[in-house]
């Protein structure tokens, strides 16, 4: 292999020499040798980048160009099987879903079209791996589900229920099917690298061990081919979960991600690693075991600082879902922090005009607008929603779901602004709130053809349409949307959810200042607060909210040593959150890598 002349690229970047280097990048076998070159990776995402901002269609060249080399049969399939992984293996990481997507299906047919033989089967599941991530991570949903059913059958397991994992002793006996024998299992692969080292460095053909009372013998290739085999399961149980968690079937999600964690062993690839750690992390935040969450959240982001540095993608990906987490726990000034770091890493080697930086952009808009709700200064929040929306808006289809999300956002900060507004400014208030409207109603309109209404998002679309009627004051539309967004998250998630209980509290609060029903409103926010204080404790934000109400319930009602009682819970509440400002979240800097067996026995992972 010729050797690419990596200084040059460099130089044509920094003198912006842009098309010289577009007209160079979009060679394929140019850009083939580049990809070969892994430590010049980030650069490479870098020129990539800046050459589709200064007006290229890199992306859609190169696709093209490998679609038509795989037409043309002028080299071998394997050859093409290698370059179709690699190359929409790059477009994934860079973001451009689309165009990966086309080059992976083309890859996968080449796959299929080989005898199943476990060389074949391997490298078709990788192929569905990285097919997954692409198809996940764009909201392609009927598509990810045939890779999935084909993924599960190749691993043996189309008989085992859509959304269930199977136990951690099915998974041991796909590996053994993968690596095409049965003599290795996953308990005897890191045995099986440091058998491999002792081979190559005596020149042994065969050497016999002894793995649990069991003789195993392997060689060489044999027991590289298990620790990759490993990886590839733990990848694509990994990439089993993000699917499950885009679609909000959180359960699945968890369980899927546990396994992929338990499949990694000490010699995982860093960046396997980092991806399963932050898949389980994200896991738990949902289904609210924050102090797994936690731990893992910041494992990932201290095995990606010191795996690939502090700007590297790699590093802000774990920071977002660790800014996720925070948030979550109710620790927003932190998230804010961890958002505004992970988005600059972000902008300086993607730019300003990519899906990684508008995904950034929309997490922090709305961690700004939750920090900033009390104080009513939204407008940086709006700038960063508005900013994700135009990059989104230039990158995708006008009906496309990642839409949803970041219009929800903006709806969102608009409504509180238009509440917040003084009478009389040119910035009217109907205006506002109408605008509001229509974006909440396009987010639900996207949530509904993608998802179906039996779905978290949907719900969370009706209960955001509920508190902006109520600040229109149409207040039976109000009520409606409330009730069906309760409805849908109680058969989802269950009774005692913390979406459930955000519901129940906003439908309280209408009950309460606007119609008049305060016995049903104070039963509502009893419901609320033993839902908060059972996840998250005295100290959590909301409290403040259902207090206030309850106090106002019982003033109404006449009830006033009851008013007076919550007062006192409420004086308490303020209390505790002065307190809970001077404890911090762990430093991230401080943050001691785990051993992989350390980690698992401290989450209790088998």
């Amino acid at each position: 292999m010729n050797k690419v002349d990596h200084p040059d690229m460099k130089e044509m970047l920094q003198e912006k020499r842009l098309c010289i280097l577009g007209a160079e990048l979009s060679e394929l076998d140019i850009f083939e040798r580049l990809l070969r070159f892994t430590g010049a990776q980030l650069k490479l995402l870098q020129c990539f980048q800046a050459v589709i901002e200064h007006g290229s269609k890199l992306s859609v060249e190169l696709s093209g160009a490998y679609i038509m080399r795989c037409e043309s049969s002028d080299r071998s399939r394997d050859y093409l099987i290698q370059l179709g992984l690699r190359l929409g293996g790059f477009f994934n990481e860079a973001g451009w879903y689309a165009d990966a997507e086309r080059v992976l299906l083309r890859c996968r047919q080449l796959c299929q079209a080989q005898p199943q033989s476990p060389r074949y089967r391997r490298l078709t599941l990788e192929c569905c791996h990285r097919l997954l991530n692409t198809q996940s991570a764009y909201c392609c949903f009927p598509a990810a589900a045939e890779t999935y059913e084909l993924s599960l059958r190749l691993l043996g397991l189309g008989h085992a229920a859509p959304a269930s994992a199977p136990p951690p002793e099915t998974l041991r006996a796909c590996l053994r099917a993968l690596d095409g024998h049965s003599v290795c299992d996953s308990d005897t692969y890191c045995n099986n690298f440091l058998l491999h080292k002792l081979i190559k460095t005596y020149n042994c053909k065969l050497i016999n061990i002894c793995v649990r009372d069991r003789s195993t013998a392997c060689v060489a290739a044999g027991c590289r081919a298990g620790c990759a085999s490993a990886a590839l399961l733990a990848r694509l149980c990994k990439e089993f979960s993000s699917l499950h968690f885009v679609r909000c079937d959180y359960g699945a999600a968890h369980a899927w991600s546990t396994r992929a964690l338990a499949l990694l062993t000490p010699h995982a690839p860093a960046r396997v690693a980092v991806e399963v750690i932050r898949a389980c992390g994200k896991a738990c935040v949902v289904k609210r075991r924050f102090a797994a969450a936690g731990l893992l959240l910041r494992q990932a982001v201290a095995l990606a600082r010191r795996a690939f540095g502090p700007r590297h993608p790699a590093h802000a990906h774990a920071l977002l879902d660790y800014g996720f987490y925070l948030l979550n726990v109710d620790s927003i000034s932190r998230s804010v922090a961890v958002y505004e770091e992970a988005l600059s890493t972000l902008r300086r080697v993607f730019g300003r005009s990519s899906l990684h930086v508008a995904t950034a952009q929309e997490d922090l808009a709305y961690a700004l607008y939750v920090l900033e709700y009390s104080s009513g200064r939204f407008y940086k929040a709006r700038d960063h929603a508005e900013r994700a929306i135009r990059i989104i808006e230039n990158l995708v289809p006008p009906d496309h779901l990642l839409l949803a999300s970041a219009k929800r956002v903006k709806a969102l900060i608009l409504e509180e602004i238009a509440l917040d507004t003084p009478a009389g400014q040119d910035m009217s208030e109907p205006s506002l709130l109408e605008e509001s409207e229509a974006l909440h109603k396009a987010a639900l309109a996207l949530s509904m053809l993608a998802f179906g209404e039996k779905n978290v998002q949907t719900a969370k679309h009706y209960g955001n349409l509920g508190r902006l009627y109520q600040s229109m004051q149409k207040f039976q539309d109000a009520e409606m949307m409330h009730l069906k967004a309760i409805a849908i998250k109680e058969e989802l998630l269950g009774a005692e959810d913390y979406e459930v209980g955000l519901s129940v509290g906003h439908l309280a609060s209408l009950y309460n200042y606007h119609m008049n029903m305060h016995c049903a409103a104070e039963k509502l926010y009893l419901r609320s607060i033993a839902i908060s204080l059972k996840l998250f404790g005295e100290r959590y934000s909301g409290l403040e909210y259902d207090y206030r109400g309850l106090v106002h319930v019982c003033t109404q009602l006449k009830r006033h040593e009851r008013a007076e009682h919550y007062s006192a819970l409420l004086q308490r509440w303020h209390e505790l959150r002065e307190q809970s400002k001077t404890e911090q979240q762990p430093a991230l800097n401080d943050e001691q890598v785990l051993p992989l067996a350390e980690l698992c026995a401290r989450l209790d992972i088998q």
